[in-house]
């Protein structure tokens, strides 16, 4: 990570480094990295840690749920999950929400094999809380955008900024969404590994 941000400031010359992430790292988390002399790659976590498998990337930042054993990865943040929905929705004068307050309502998720679907499926599957597809969206901007029309409730991670005109409540019972920051090194993944 050092050298990474070494390279980032300038005072590694000699190459451009190279950055791999999905849409919501750039939007949310990377913007004070994201700058004229940095590489960008911009792909879901399967090419994220392709790009880094393969050296195209220097560093890639993926929610990973399970760690791979070959790529040295540390974690860089852990969001909650909060419940989006416009103003005047019943739930949205409730600061606390459990999953049970999820019961028959209609949501706007993710598709089926990304992360975040992963989890709010097992979690709601672990409540018994039925629920129903509104849609499937890829990326927050279009999952936000679907909640702002009323197409159905969204569940996303709490890095997410919202306009003003929703609401967002924390569930008590839906486990945070870890993205994991995730470099290239030689070796397999080990509580030890150097995270600098």
């Amino acid at each position: 990570m050092t050298a990474f941000l070494a390279d980032v400031h300038g005072t590694s010359p000699s190459r451009v480094p190279a950055l791999a992430a999905g849409e919501g790292a750039y939007l949310y988390l990377l913007g004070g990295v994201v700058r004229p002399g940095i590489r960008l790659i911009n792909g879901d976590r399967a090419r994220t840690l392709a790009a880094v498998r393969t050296g195209r990337a220097d560093l890639g930042v993926a929610v990973l749920d399970v760690l791979p054993a070959d790529i040295t990865a540390v974690p860089l943040a852990s969001y909650p999950q909060t419940l989006v929905m416009p103003d005047g929705h019943p739930l949205a004068a409730r600061p606390h929400l459990t999953l049970a307050d999820l019961a028959g309502a209609s949501l706007v998720v993710p598709p089926p094999e990304g992360p975040h679907r992963i989890t709010l499926e097992r979690a709601l599957r672990a409540a018994e809380v039925p629920w129903s597809l509104a849609v499937e969206a890829s990326g927050w901007p279009l999952m936000l955008h679907f909640a702002s029309l009323g197409v159905g409730l969204a569940v996303v991670n709490g890095c997410v900024p919202l306009l003003r005109a929703w609401r967002r409540a924390r569930s008590s019972t839906c486990p945070p969404s870890p993205t994991t920051l995730s470099t290239c090194r030689a070796g397999p993944t080990t509580p030890s590994s150097p995270t600098s």
